[in-house]
């Protein structure tokens, strides 16, 4: 895996992947792990005969791309899509662990709040380790309309700080009753968001009903730039294939009931978004 640039900030240590952020004021010290780390270690999909990686299987350094739309500039709208869709070279992954909130409660590393502040209360009962994070300490509750799946607490737990996407870095804030308590770490941490190599953003997906297909893959990360979808078998565990430097995603479209579409394109990932607290 690549090196990322080191900038002016607070060290994210992690005892198991580095962390990274993109350029913007005040950001963390980036560390970017290896591809030997144990956070990027995935055990067996669960389903007869399918293994890790076998259902992304593509000929070693080919990568092809979705038929791009609009794709996102560096502040998340429109840009102007490519004239063709020729095949892009592969990349090795960037994995980036974000620290949206500082040990004060603050935002950090150029997010900031939304308007209003709060938006609302969250229900918090049944609260979990956010599934993208690669520390303890961040939060994933309420319903899934509320997109709270990637949440910092603020030091006396009554309210959490979500964030949008690593991409805007807008964080809404809601208030807690009673407050949090303190939560540990997922297992298995799946990226909270990705930068495909076509140039599109994709966001994991956060419950909701959505499409299907003939083929039965499932949609794993909605994205800009079109109608595509990360999509996964529908009992594997992730929709990422990490056996090497390059991650690789499958790409398609889902539509009512199961309609046949062509088969999904591979496309790279150049960075996979994490969350972490410093």
């Amino acid at each position: 895996m690549k090196a990322a640039g080191f900038v002016v900030g607070v060290v994210c240590a992690l005892s198991v992947a580095g962390c990274s952020t993109d350029d913007g004021t005040a950001q963390t010290t980036v560390t970017t792990t290896t591809r030997s780390s144990s956070l990027l270690t995935r055990p067996p999909v669960v389903g007869p005969g399918v293994g890790p990686t076998s259902w992304l299987a593509q000929p070693p350094g080919i990568v092809v791309p979705t038929t791009p739309g609009p794709l996102p500039t560096r502040s998340g709208t429109p840009g102007t899509a490519p004239s063709s869709a020729a095949p892009l070279p592969l990349v090795s992954t960037d994995v980036v662990s974000l620290v949206a909130v500082d040990a004060a409660g603050r935002p950090a590393n150029g997010f900031t709040l939304t308007s209003p502040t709060p938006v609302g209360s969250i229900d918090c009962s049944h609260m979990s380790p956010s599934r993208s994070a690669t520390t303890a300490g961040i939060y994933e509750c309420g319903a899934s309309a509320d997109s709270a799946n990637v949440c910092w607490a603020a030091p006396d737990k009554a309210s959490l700080l979500c964030a949008n996407d690593p991409w805007q870095r807008g964080l809404r804030v809601y208030t807690v009753s009673p407050p949090v308590a303190e939560v540990g770490k997922t297992a298995s941490p799946e990226p909270w968001a990705l930068d495909l190599a076509d140039g599109r953003h994709c966001r994991i997906r956060v419950g909701g009903a959505w499409g299907g297909r003939s083929d039965g893959l499932v949609g794993a990360y909605s994205c800009d730039g079109g109608h595509d979808v990360v999509l996964k078998p529908a009992t594997a565990r992730t929709a990422i294939d990490t056996s090497t430097s390059t991650w690789l995603v499958k790409v398609g479209p889902l539509g009512s009931g199961a309609p046949d579409f062509p088969a999904p394109a591979v496309v790279a990932v150049r960075t996979a978004y994490f969350a972490a607290v410093s």
